[in-house]
């Protein structure tokens, strides 16, 4: 996406996280950016029929990792990277809200007012015929942001991700331990 940023004619905002500098993965280098993915199309990370997880930014390699441990369980999550904030591509995620009859959104940022809001708003719009439950949101808590070594504590984490799976699916915190 970075080179789609720079080729593109548009202004583009392109924000790194800083925590995901030291991780290491697989380099596909003979993407070309003017023929991949359009940078306002988000991405079908991990296909799955029982849950709609979306994310964005670090968040993603959570949630790949919260349908990995699901997996272990026998669900099956279906994980969206928006890839974009601005235009949010509502059609991918709509067609999987439509499929799984469940959405779950993470991100970062406190609950209220946060992106994660307006995707469940919007999604429930689009799909209330198709939703078995209410949007639930894994979100930073409502707090001012917490210095660095507080931060891992505010932000959400798989235990935290996977409890918002289990209430999407009506059940009671079986994959994460957690209590209440």
């Amino acid at each position: 996406m970075i080179q789609q940023a720079i080729l593109s004619d548009d202004p583009v905002l392109y924000f790194e996280p800083k925590r995901r500098y030291h991780d290491k993965g697989e380099v596909d280098e003979g993407i070309d950016p003017r023929t991949a993915l359009p940078m306002d199309s988000a991405r079908v990370v991990t296909e799955g029929t029982d849950v709609t997880l979306v994310a964005y930014g670090p968040l993603v390699k959570t949630a790949k990792d919260a349908a990995t441990a699901a997996a272990d369980e026998g669900i099956s999550i279906e994980v969206i990277d928006l890839r974009s904030l601005a235009p949010v591509d509502y059609a991918t995620v709509e067609a999987s809200v439509r499929k799984t009859g469940r959405l779950v959104v993470t991100h970062e940022a406190g609950q209220s007012g946060g992106l994660g809001a307006e995707v469940a708003a919007s999604i429930t719009e689009r799909c209330f015929y198709h939703l078995e439950t209410a949007p639930v949101r894994i979100t930073g808590f409502d707090i001012p942001y917490p210095y660095s070594k507080l931060e891992m504590h505010h932000l959400p984490g798989l235990d935290r991700i996977l409890d918002g799976v289990d209430r999407a699916l009506g059940r009671p915190n079986s994959l994460s331990g957690l209590e209440g």
